[in-house]
């Protein structure tokens, strides 16, 4: 019975398949199967193009971040103090379109996706300076996302012979490594100088003295672990059309005394160098003293910004990278107070309070500062 039972549904299959137009409904299924097959395939193929040489799509979700920013006009610097929590990140567009970030903060989520976002909204497409000041997670955090999506064409690197010191750094390095961009370590007197003489402008290290050693220019032999790599801190200063900027990282107030010690009993010289541009010799000298622009050192932490380097720098703007409601209480009252007995006009920018900050230095000296919401 099974057997003629078998038969029976096998001769109806094949009288439903002799009926005219099933096996066209049958070719036309597997057509469209073709078709999504070449359809997805096709899909596949254009993500891995965007993905390669136009736009890195594990990053897209940042472009829901991205600031309402007023593109930068011919002529002017600006320096970005961008609001990404408790973590540091600075970013400075020059006066012939040149970028550089400094720091790239924390690393968490929040933070990664408002930097990209930001970045993005200012229309980068490749950073041509990028400077991690020292290897703690919250000013490395963030750089290997920022390098995988951006690159940069010469990486500025703290001296450390522990390629692990912490897994922020580790993925920096890691991310560094699979790109072709040159690298440096920091030390005093490295300079990026602009490259003609129309809107002149220049940066300068003045501390790590060494990239060996770790650096620890200033920083006595009874420091801890902690204070000795934020002694490694990278310290800039930068000069435009007659105003002043000094960047000191995480230093100490031990290094900020050197600096200042060895500066004053020089008068200068010690931090004085012959640059070679395309207009010739040009002696670069940084000037500390009635500074224009400090931004205060270590999250406005009471181990930094000193009452040495406040008394003898009277900045006239500070401004201080610090996380709303942070556990460290930053920025702590002793740098605030170092500043205002030395310069009672002193004006105090922070990001908790203000959000993304921006410097706008003009061609003829003028500046004015501005705030972005960081939402």
């Amino acid at each position: 019975m099974e057997r003629y039972a078998k038969e029976g549904i096998d001769e109806r299959i094949r009288k439903v398949l002799s009926v005219p137009g099933v096996k066209k409904r049958k070719k036309k299924r597997i057509g469209r199967r073709v078709w999504a097959l070449v359809l997805c395939a096709a899909a596949v193929a254009a993500a891995i193009f965007v993905d390669r040489y136009v736009f890195p799509l594990p990053y897209v979700w940042a472009l829901t971040e991205q600031p309402s920013l007023v593109q930068r006009q011919d002529g002017e610097m600006r320096v970005h103090f961008l609001s990404a929590g408790q973590g540091d990140c600075t970013l400075i567009e020059f006066p012939d379109g040149k970028t550089m970030m400094i720091d790239g903060g924390d690393g968490s989520e929040s933070g990664n996706r408002k930097i990209l976002g930001y970045c993005f909204a200012l229309g980068i497409k490749e950073f041509d300076y990028l400077l991690l000041t020292h290897t703690d997670s919250d000013h490395a955090g963030g750089l290997d996302d920022v390098l995988r999506c951006f690159g940069a064409k010469k990486v500025f690197m703290p001296y450390t012979e522990d390629a692990n010191a912490n897994a922020a750094y580790a993925s920096f390095v890691k991310a560094l490594r699979e790109t072709e961009a040159e690298t440096e370590f920091s030390h005093t007197l490295e300079t990026i100088v602009s490259d003609s003489g129309e809107n002149f402008y220049y940066g300068m290290w003045l501390s790590p003295f060494s990239a060996q050693a770790g650096g620890n220019y200033g920083t006595s032999d009874g420091a801890d672990d902690a204070e000795a790599v934020n002694d490694t801190s990278a310290v800039v200063y930068f000069e435009y059309a007659g105003r002043r900027l000094l960047l000191t990282g995480d230093a100490s107030e031990r290094v900020e005394d050197k600096i200042i010690d060895d500066y004053r009993e020089t008068d200068g010289v010690i931090f004085e160098l012959e640059a070679e541009t395309e207009e010739g010799t040009r002696v670069l000298s940084p000037r500390l003293e009635d500074l224009d622009f400090l931004k205060a050192g270590h999250h406005g932490s009471s181990s930094s910004t000193g009452e040495k380097l406040a008394e003898y720098c009277k900045p006239a703007e500070v401004f201080i990278s610090c996380g709303a409601g942070n556990v460290y209480g930053h920025p702590n009252v002793a740098p605030i107070a170092n500043v205002e007995t030395a310069n009672p006009d002193a004006e105090f920018y922070r990001t908790d309070e203000m959000g993304n900050i921006i410097l706008t230095i003009e061609a003829d000296g003028s500046y004015r500062i501005t705030s972005v919401s960081d939402r």
